[in-house]
């Protein structure tokens, strides 16, 4: 495969942002061969800007991120970042990523200093370790996705039980549990860690709607001729203590889809089945004509 169509492996390389104002950073745009640019690179490299003002107590909490139009693969990516709200203890900022004029996405990233008080969390479901779990250059080699696979270099993707059916309550289609780390070691910074989880949790959603449609995991391109995708928004809510370079279990469900338009989200867990994140989405889901 050309050199142009890899991804970056190095994550930590991919989030280092350029200055290029005051508040203004440059990223280099991932590689990944897709017709657009990846949701996750987006998302994390405006996680990055908008940390580049917080002090270093300040950790971001929460994203939500409107793509309004797709973005060019090989381009850089220029960040604005807007101070919404700046206190002793939070702070909230709107970054908008842009190539050229085109506005391609906007977020809006709440950040806030540790805290004690309420606290629950939903447990980890049951799931099989990452190496008891499927890596999914195989299951993508089966489905018609190997090019794709064969460009991506970041992240280490395996599936957990991908032909078996699992049933909650809480999802309309069976939900899908995927194994994710990326392939390069992380600086020791809390902003790459969230950085990373980010760009991890916009993988597989899609995946995910169609897999209670007739389409396994890793099958999506084998079909593509029957199905068209893209995402709408993402949200992000992360646990205080977030590390993004080992195995995460994403556990991915479809609680509604209605018409052209599906609701997808992921709950997060580390591999002592502590909560990392939990992720939605909406995406933009049709039959090909």
């Amino acid at each position: 495969m050309p050199e142009a169509t890899r991804s970056q492996a190095d994550l930590g390389a991919l989030f280092s942002l350029t200055k290029d104002a005051a508040d203004t950073w440059v990223g280099e745009s991932d590689l990944i061969p897709l017709p657009q640019l990846f949701g996750g690179q987006l998302v994390a490299q405006s996680i990055v800007a908008a940390s580049h003002g917080l002090r270093s107590e300040q950790q971001v909490h929460s994203v939500h991120t409107a793509f309004l139009r797709g973005g060019t693969v090989g381009e850089p990516v220029r960040y604005v970042v807007t101070e919404l709200v700046t206190g002793r203890s939070r702070a909230t900022r709107r970054v908008d990523a842009l190539q050229g004029d085109r506005l391609v996405c906007s977020s809006l990233l709440s950040a806030d200093v540790a805290r004690t008080g309420i606290d629950h969390a939903r447990p980890a479901p049951p799931f099989d370790p990452p190496s008891a779990s499927v890596p999914l250059t195989e299951l993508a080699d089966d489905g018609g996705l190997g090019e794709f696979w064969d460009g991506f270099e970041a992240i280490e993707v395996r599936v957990s039980r991908p032909r078996e059916v699992w049933s909650v309550p809480h999802s309309g289609v069976p939900p899908t549990h995927v194994w994710m780390r990326p392939t390069h070691p992380l600086p020791d910074d809390p902003v790459l860690h969230r950085a990373a989880v980010a760009y991890a949790s916009d993988l597989m959603l899609l995946g995910s709607v169609l897999a209670g449609h007739g389409v396994p995991v890793g099958h999506e391109r084998t079909l593509a001729e029957e199905w068209w995708g893209v995402s709408l928004d993402h949200s992000l809510w992360f646990a205080p203590d977030v590390r993004g370079d080992d195995w995460l279990l994403f556990e991915h469900t479809s609680p509604l889809a209605h018409g052209s338009r599906a609701l997808v989200q992921a709950a997060v867990f580390d591999l002592a089945s502590q909560p990392v994140a939990q992720v939605a989405q909406e995406a933009l889901v049709r039959r090909a004509r």
